[in-house]
């Protein structure tokens, strides 16, 4: 999941919360999980909500700490890098091997 995306949709929905319009945090929270299809970021929207609809007396004044404490949260969760396959995931394309591929890899 990428941060910015997630930090967006937070945004979007705290001044959904501020605004009082409940079908609006639940079409966001909606499109997010529709639109990744991950399962930490099922969980982390889900815990986002709860957190902006229970803390809703305290959003306006603490929102910067509520936001970046969901960031912080999201990165630990969903911080686990993608492992790259051997050779940048380009595989022999652009050379490597004996043949030299299209001039990047032989003699130079």
């Amino acid at each position: 999941m990428e941060t910015f995306t997630f930090m967006i949709a937070i945004l979007i929905m705290m001044m959904a919360v501020q605004f009082d319009q409940q079908w609006l945090i639940f079409a966001v929270v909606a499109l997010m999980i529709l639109s990744t299809r991950e399962l930490t970021t099922t969980i982390l929207l889900i815990i986002a909500t709860v957190v902006l609809l229970f803390g809703k007396a305290y959003l306006a004044t603490y929102w910067p700490f509520i936001l970046f404490g969901l960031i912080i949260v999201s990165l630990i969760i969903g911080g686990k890098q993608k492992q790259e396959p051997a050779g940048g995931g380009y595989g022999d394309m652009f050379g490597g091997g004996d043949m030299g591929g299209i001039g990047f890899g032989g003699g130079f």
